[in-house]
C-alpha cells in the first residue's frame, strides 16, 4: 500500500484511449487486412526477393542469398531471413511473403509514433503514428515491400536512442541509449548496407551543427555507436567476402560509392529534383500541414524570447533579485525540460532535428546520381511528425490562433479535394499501367472518394477529436478500395504466375528459357518444387534485342504481349508461331532445317 501511494500507476486518460482505439483500427486495416486479399506477386522486385528466399529456404542456405543457383550479391541479408522464415513457418504463398513487409511496415508506425512521443508528448506521438501509417507513400510500398521497409524501423530508434542518450540523467542510461542506437544502426547496415548511416549522419549530424550542441562528447558517443553497429553487421559481409571474393568491393565501391557520384549504376539518369514530387504526393494528405509546424514553432520560439526578455527586466527591477534560471529549469534547455515531464510539452530542439532530417535527407539523396522512389522512404516518418505536431497541439488545445486557422484551412481544402484524388489515382493507374476497370468499379471508386467530405460535417461543429478519426478512416477505406478492387488487376499484368502455371500444365522446363527484357522472379516462385529443384544455372536469363545473345534451336523465348509489334527485334521472332500464355507469346526457335522448310 505504501508503494502504491508513493509511486501512483498513472492510468491513460480519455485522450489516450481513443486515440489508442483508433490507432488500433487502422493497424488492422493498413497492415492486417491486405493480409487475407490474394493477388498474386508483383515483378521485377517482390518476385524476385521472394524466389530468393524460397531458395534459401528449399536449398537450406541461409547465409547466401541467391536465385536460380547463382549468388544475389546486391542487397544484405536481414529482410532475405525474415521472409525465408515467414515462408519457413507460414509456407509458399503471397500471404508469406508479404508478411515481413507489413510487419516491418507496422513496426514503422510504432516507432514513428515514439519519436513524435519523445519529442512532442503522448498526443503528438499516437498521431504521428497514425499519419505514418495512413501516408500514401508508405502505405503502398508497405504492401510489396521492398528492402527498404526494415530500413524505417531502424533508422528511426537509432535517431531516437542517440537523441535520448544526450538527455539521459545518469552516464550509465546514456551509454545504455548510445549501445541501444549502435545495434540498431548495425540492423540499418543489415537491411540496406551504409545509406542508413549516411542518412542518421545526415539528420542527426546536421541537427548538432544546427542546435550548436556539437562538443568531443557527442563525437565520442557517436564514434562508440558506429563500433558497436560494425560488431553487429561486419561478421556477415567479411564472412561473404571469404566466400566470394571481390563482394565487398562490388557492394561498397560500385553499388554505393559510384551509385551515388556517378550515372553508371542502376537508375542513374533521374534530374535532381526527382524525389520532390514523390515527396509531396507521397505525403499526402498530411504533407499539407508541415506550414502549420513552421508557423507554430516560429511563433513560440518569438514568445519564448519575449518571456526571457521579461524575467531579465523582472531581474534588473528588482531590489532582492533571484538567481537567474539555469540550463535544465528553462523549457527546452538541459536535460529536465523544466518542470515539465521528460518528452511532455516542448519540443526543447525537436523541430530542429526534424528538419534536418527532413530536408538534410532529402538534399543528400538529391544529390546521388542512382535515384529509385524507396529511396526516399526514410524521410516520411519526419513528415509524420511534423504534421502531427499541429493537430496534437490543436487536440490539447494548446495551438495558438494563427496555426490553428492554418490548420483548419489546410484540412477543409484537403477534405474539400479528397473526391477528386482517388478517382484520379485510379486514372493514372489506368493509363500507366495499360488496365481497363469495369463501370462498376468506376462508381465505387467515386462513392468512395466522396467519403472525404464527410470529416468536414465536423469541422463546422469544432470537434477537433471526430475531424481526426473521420479524416483518417476516410483515408483507410479509400486505400481499402484500391487494394480489393484496382491492385489486383494491376498484379496481373505485372506477374508471370499465369506462364509458370502453362509450365507446371507441360511438365517440363525448356533447356533454354529467356525473357524479353524482364527479370521474372514470380515465374520461379509459383513453378513446381519438382521443376524448381531440376532447374539449371542459367537455364531461365533475359534477352535484349541490342545485345547479341546465342539462341541454339529448342530455346523458347517470352515476350511480353505488349511488345508485340518489337517481336522482329528479338532472334528474328517476326514470322514465327506463338501461344498466348496470360500476357505474355511464347515463342519456340525450331531449328534451321525447320525453318528452312516453313519458307519453302
Amino acid at each position: 500500500m505504501q508503494i502504491a501511494e508513493k509511486c501512483p500507476l498513472k492510468m491513460p486518460d480519455s485522450n489516450d484511449r481513443w486515440l489508442f482505439a483508433l490507432a488500433a483500427a487502422l493497424a488492422g486495416i493498413v497492415f492486417v487486412f491486405p493480409l487475407t486479399v490474394h493477388f498474386p506477386l508483383l515483378d521485377p522486385d517482390e518476385g524476385l526477393h521472394a524466389s530468393i528466399a524460397q531458395e534459401m529456404v528449399e536449398q537450406g542456405d541461409w547465409f547466401t542469398p541467391h536465385f536460380l543457383g547463382e549468388p544475389f550479391l546486391d542487397k544484405p541479408i536481414l529482410f532475405f531471413w525474415c521472409q525465408a522464415l515467414s515462408l519457413r513457418l507460414f509456407g509458399m504463398n503471397e500471404a508469406a511473403v508479404r508478411l515481413p513487409g507489413l510487419m516491418f511496415g507496422l513496426l514503422g508506425a510504432v516507432t514513428t509514433g515514439l519519436v513524435g512521443w519523445r519529442m512532442f508528448g503522448r498526443t503528438a506521438g499516437w498521431v504521428s503514428g497514425i499519419f505514418y501509417g495512413t501516408m500514401i507513400l508508405p502505405v503502398a510500398l508497405t504492401q510489396a515491400a521492398s528492402h527498404d521497409v526494415a530500413l524505417i524501423p531502424c533508422i528511426n530508434l537509432t535517431i531516437l536512442f542517440l537523441w535520448e542518450s544526450q538527455r539521459a540523467r545518469s552516464k550509465p542510461a546514456a551509454a545504455g541509449f548510445v549501445a541501444a542506437a549502435g545495434f540498431m544502426l548495425g540492423l540499418t547496415m543489415l537491411a540496406k548496407g551504409l545509406i542508413g548511416a549516411a542518412l542518421v549522419a545526415t539528420a542527426y549530424g546536421g541537427y548538432l551543427l544546427v542546435a550548436r550542441r556539437l562538443s568531443v562528447g557527442v563525437c565520442l558517443r557517436g564514434l562508440a555507436a558506429l563500433i558497436i553497429a560494425a560488431i553487429v553487421a561486419a561478421p556477415w559481409f567479411i564472412a561473404v567476402e571469404i566466400e566470394h571474393p571481390g563482394f565487398l568491393r562490388y557492394y561498397f565501391i560500385q553499388r554505393h560509392i559510384l551509385g551515388f557520384a556517378t550515372p553508371t549504376q542502376l537508375h542513374g539518369e533521374a534530374p535532381w529534383w526527382y524525389y520532390l514530387p514523390i515527396l509531396f504526393g507521397g505525403g499526402l494528405p498530411w504533407i499539407g500541414y508541415l506550414p502549420v509546424a513552421i508557423r507554430d514553432a516560429l511563433g513560440r520560439r518569438v514568445q519564448k524570447g519575449n518571456e526571457i526578455e521579461k524575467n531579465d527586466n523582472r531581474y534588473q527591477n528588482s531590489p532582492h533579485p533571484n538567481p537567474l534560471p539555469t540550463a535544465g529549469t528553462v523549457p527546452g534547455e538541459g536535460t529536465d525540460h523544466g518542470s515539465l515531464p521528460k518528452g511532455e510539452g516542448t519540443d526543447h530542439g525537436g523541430m530542429a532535428l526534424l528538419f534536418c532530417w527532413l530536408i538534410g535527407c532529402t538534399v543528400l539523396l538529391s544529390a546521388a546520381h542512382s535515384k529509385l522512389a524507396t529511396y526516399i522512404w526514410p524521410v516520411f516518418p519526419a513528415v509524420a511528425v511534423l504534421a502531427a505536431v499541429g493537430w496534437a497541439r490543436l487536440l490539447d488545445n494548446t495551438l495558438a490562433e494563427n496555426p490553428r486557422r492554418s490548420l483548419l484551412r489546410t484540412f477543409f481544402f484537403s477534405s474539400l479535394s479528397g473526391p477528386i484524388v482517388l478517382p484520379l489515382a485510379v486514372f493514372v493507374v489506368h493509363k500507366v499501367f495499360a488496365v481497363d476497370f469495369s463501370r462498376p468499379v468506376w462508381v465505387v471508386v467515386c462513392l468512395v472518394g466522396l467519403a472525404a467530405l464527410i470529416p468536414l460535417i465536423f469541422l463546422k461543429k469544432r470537434q477537433w477529436r471526430a475531424m481526426l478519426a473521420a479524416s483518417t478512416l476516410s483515408t483507410a477505406v479509400q486505400f481499402v478500395a484500391i487494394l480489393t478492387l484496382v491492385v489486383p488487376q494491376v498484379a496481373e499484368n505485372s506477374t508471370a504466375r499465369r506462364l509458370a502455371e502453362y509450365f507446371n500444365q507441360t511438365g517440363r522446363i525448356p533447356v533454354r528459357l529467356l525473357v524479353a527484357e524482364e527479370r521474372l522472379g514470380s515465374l520461379v516462385f509459383y513453378l513446381d518444387p519438382v521443376l524448381r529443384l531440376r532447374l539449371k544455372e542459367k537455364q531461365i536469363g533475359m534477352i535484349f534485342y541490342d545485345q547479341p545473345t546465342e539462341v541454339p534451336p529448342g530455346t523458347v523465348i517470352v515476350l511480353p504481349q505488349r511488345r508485340g509489334d518489337q517481336a522482329y527485334r528479338y532472334a528474328e521472332l517476326a514470322g514465327l508461331p506463338y501461344k498466348t500464355v496470360g500476357r505474355y507469346r511464347v515463342y519456340e526457335i525450331p531449328d534451321s532445317a525447320e525453318r528452312t522448310e516453313d519458307k519453302e
